[in-house]
């Protein structure tokens, strides 16, 4: 990128924070309005096309995340993809886990929380079942990638890896295991940095979906890691929507990248979202924005 378009970037962050409140409260008012005008099974029209629905760890605030069931169960509510995470265990297991500590959703108390998941060895982290959320029944364990790779045969994979204990172990796991999977088209792969993404792309092919959050770089500002990270040119990149603004958007959807937001919870920001033109809407509640977006 140019210096002009460093600058507008960094000037569009400053905008973006002053503008965010009214952005939030025109939404809700376009929001409610277009909500009481849908008929059952009407499409709303603000954009031509809605965003994609992506349930975050399957949909974490309605069903026990990060399981094989809340994964079918995004898909079958309308989602069109779901999002997960990647960690290790000691003996070597590709695990779907997002905390780096395990009990959280096991329903250990806080101060009982004090073991990694790199710590433990597959079937010390599996003999645990999970607690339910929402209409689960209960019983749900921690599911492998392999469980994943072989269980889902729709919808979008978006797979984050985690920078564990043994990345590189992780990294020649995950490759291996994408390899020769039939529906490599429909993953798309978050790793957590550039240097990782090449190696990915290089190993997995050009065609590979990569999936980048530009904020992965703390040591420089913001604006210039999503410089670097477009210029790499992936799929798409992840943005929290906090950090999002026309901008953003224009700047990515110009060299061919798709903008990915997380973590949306609210219907005024889903629908914020949408105006702002983003491709997908990660949520932990995909029921309720597939809902919203489609007008059902």
């Amino acid at each position: 990128m140019n210096q002009h378009i460093r600058t507008t970037v960094r000037v569009s962050y400053t905008i973006a924070r002053r503008i965010w409140p009214a952005i939030i409260v025109l939404a809700l008012l376009v929001g409610a309005h277009t909500t009481a005008q849908i008929r059952p099974g009407a499409q709303p029209t603000l954009r031509g096309n809605r965003p994609l629905v992506i349930a975050h760890r399957g949909g974490a605030k309605e069903w026990t995340e990060n399981t094989i069931a809340s994964f079918h169960r995004a898909i079958r509510v309308g989602a069109d993809g779901i999002e997960t995470d990647l960690r290790l265990t000691r003996d070597g297991v590709v695990v779907l886990y997002h905390d780096d500590r395990f009990g959280r959703v096991e329903g250990l108390a806080p101060a009982q929380r004090t073991r990694s998941i790199s710590d433990l060895t597959y079937s010390e982290l599996s003999r645990h079942t999970l607690i339910p959320v929402g209409e689960d029944t209960g019983r749900e364990r921690v599911p492998t990638l392999d469980d994943l790779l072989a269980d889902m045969r729709t919808g979008l994979l978006n797979i984050e890896m985690k920078r564990v204990e043994k990345f590189d172990d992780l990294l020649k796991k995950t490759i291996r295991a994408l390899k020769n999977y039939r529906g490599l088209d429909r993953v798309v792969l978050e790793p957590p940095d550039l240097k990782t993404a090449e190696k990915l792309r290089d190993e997995l092919g050009p065609s590979l979906k990569l999936h980048i959050n530009p904020g992965y770089d703390g040591s420089v500002p913001f604006e210039k890691s999503l410089e670097r990270v477009l210029k790499f040119k992936p799929h798409s990149i992840s943005v929290s929507y906090k950090k999002l603004s026309w901008e953003v958007v224009d700047l990515a959807h110009e060299v061919g990248v798709e903008v990915w937001v997380w973590t949306v919870d609210s219907p005024g920001i889903a629908q914020a979202m949408w105006l702002l033109g983003v491709d997908a809407i990660k949520t932990d509640r995909p029921k309720m924005v597939v809902d919203l977006l489609r007008g059902q």
